[in-house]
């Protein structure tokens, strides 16, 4: 949803005040939360380099599966220098993990990721959502609704304008626990992503990449702090002509509250990640930054649901706004 700055600086004070007022409105409770969301920047663009989803699993945690659907919905529109890029249209992603322990300090994790794009059904929402909050609805007047076009052109090029869909690159990854109690956890992880995605269709690059992150967090009775810092590597890069065949930084932050005595929590999530394409002038190919604010559900022992949305904290940087709505079960209480 793209916008001036003042629109992004009401959009984020209320989604702040929302979560203080339901958080604090509470009694206070000694029920635990995950630590982040399991979603990820889902530029189309870049999607196909690998970027790990977030690990917050405990040594006792036991097996977990999750499975989180995505859409995102964008319209951006860049011309500068020798580069331009028209990304407009809507993606449904489907990520599914399992996660489970391995000897004595050592967790293990799969991710399939499948990926559908077409022209969607949230052009008129997001333009009603303008309207209603006076918020400026920069390009999408000028475009029709319900369209797909991806298309770049510079440093490669790219042309997809047919609904499509295209299982992604499968990724592993493997964490080492040296502190896990009750209060805080640090673990240091390493993974691969084979290339079992589409260039062609931007569910992957082409090649095999890698990432290596260290996860802390730390947990009180009512609150939970976590952060993830990282590199990823990819060894390859089919779309971009070799120009994101480059080493970027990524990080997450994560602050989530308890409500009183029930079994919901509320979080809000920070991710952001170096550019990707070396040289490049573009934003929606430059750093980016997202802010993610949901809730979580826990169903019993096992289960539990999470749901929320993701928009482009730092303007024109990722998807202009990602709903997400997750579930996993787990075999053991943390």
């Amino acid at each position: 949803m793209r916008g001036a700055a003042p629109r992004r600086s009401r959009r984020g004070a209320r989604a702040f005040l929302a979560i203080a007022a339901a958080a604090f409105s509470v009694g206070s409770s000694a029920a635990r939360a995950d630590e982040f969301f399991l979603v990820r920047d889902e530029n189309p663009l870049i999607r196909g380099f690998y970027l790990p989803l977030p690990s917050d699993g405990r040594l006792s945690g036991g097996a977990d599966l999750s499975a989180t659907l995505s859409i995102s919905n964008t319209l951006n529109v860049e011309n500068r220098g020798q580069e331009s890029l028209l990304v407009d249209g809507e993606s449904h992603t489907l990520r599914l993990s399992y996660e489970d322990a391995l000897y004595a300090s050592w967790r293990f994790r799969f991710t399939v990721p499948i990926i559908n794009d077409s022209g969607g059904f949230l052009d008129s929402t997001i333009d009603h959502w303008h309207h209603w909050f006076g918020f400026n609805p920069g390009n999408r007047p000028f475009y029709p609704q319900n369209q797909l076009v991806y298309s770049y052109s510079g440093r490669g090029s790219i042309d997809v304008t047919q609904p499509q869909t295209s299982l992604g690159d499968i990724s592993g990854e493997l964490g080492f626990y040296p502190i896990d109690d009750a209060y805080r956890t640090v673990s240091l992880w390493g993974g691969l992503a084979a290339p079992t995605g589409s260039v062609a269709k931007l569910t992957g690059d082409g090649a095999w990449d890698g990432a290596v992150w260290a996860h802390g967090a730390w947990r009180w009775p009512q609150w939970q702090l976590a952060a993830e810092l990282g590199l990823a590597q990819p060894f390859g890069d089919e779309i971009f002509a070799g120009a994101a065949h480059r080493t970027s930084l990524f990080a997450r932050f994560a602050a989530t509250r308890a409500l009183g005595s029930s079994a919901w929590s509320l979080r809000a999530q920070l991710d952001g990640q170096t550019a990707r394409v070396e040289d490049s002038n573009l934003r929606f190919l430059g750093p980016s930054l997202q802010l993610t604010v949901g809730a979580t559900r826990r169903l019993g022992e096992a289960w539990r649901i999470e749901f929320g949305f993701a928009e482009d904290a730092a303007v024109n940087t990722a998807p202009d706004i990602t709903f997400f709505l997750g579930i996993r079960r787990q075999s053991g209480a943390k």
